[in-house]
């Protein structure tokens, strides 16, 4: 049951995704919709769920956008791990927590994301306009990421779905 509803999850955040435009301010960042999936995954389920949550996001994301296929996944993996690493020292329930998760692996998405496409040499950012695209990405994920948990759990405690992470 947990991987129909994260298969539903990821669904319903491709298709927001898509259809909620870049925010216009501080460098055009997209809302992260597909990331709070999968950091609701990497903080709330077992490891096995996060890197299939992770990797099905990144495919999807890449395949709604013009990036290369598997950048995304690179991105979701390495902001994953970082709120893996992190998740012991906080309680991963309360909304200040998740909004400092969610900023702090928002900028790391977009900043991974960035420099992948720079390496490659498929964007021409620069340095600056990266930082204030990751400032923006930072606004939108400590928005954005505990509303969409809230989200998530309580249609998982409401369906009888909850499961633990251990």
């Amino acid at each position: 049951m947990t991987v129909l509803m994260l298969l539903f999850w990821l669904l319903v955040g491709g298709t927001l995704q898509v259809l909620v435009p870049a925010w216009r301010h501080m460098g055009q960042p997209m809302f992260p919709f597909l990331l709070g999936v999968v950091l609701y995954t990497a903080l709330n389920k077992k490891p096995r769920y996060f890197m299939a949550a992770a990797i099905l996001a990144g495919i999807l994301e890449d395949s709604l956008s013009l990036a290369p296929l598997g950048s995304s996944a690179c991105a979701f993996l390495a902001a994953g791990s970082l709120a893996i690493l992190l998740r012991v020292d906080f309680y991963t329930d309360k909304v200040r927590t998740t909004m400092c998760f969610g900023a702090l692996c928002a900028a790391t998405t977009t900043g991974t994301m960035a420099l992948l496409l720079r390496s490659k040499q498929l964007i021409l950012f620069s340095g600056n306009d990266i930082a204030w695209r990751m400032a923006g990405s930072t606004m939108l994920g400590a928005v954005l990421i505990p509303v969409w948990f809230w989200g998530m759990r309580s249609s998982e405690r409401l369906l009888g779905t909850w499961e633990d992470r251990d």
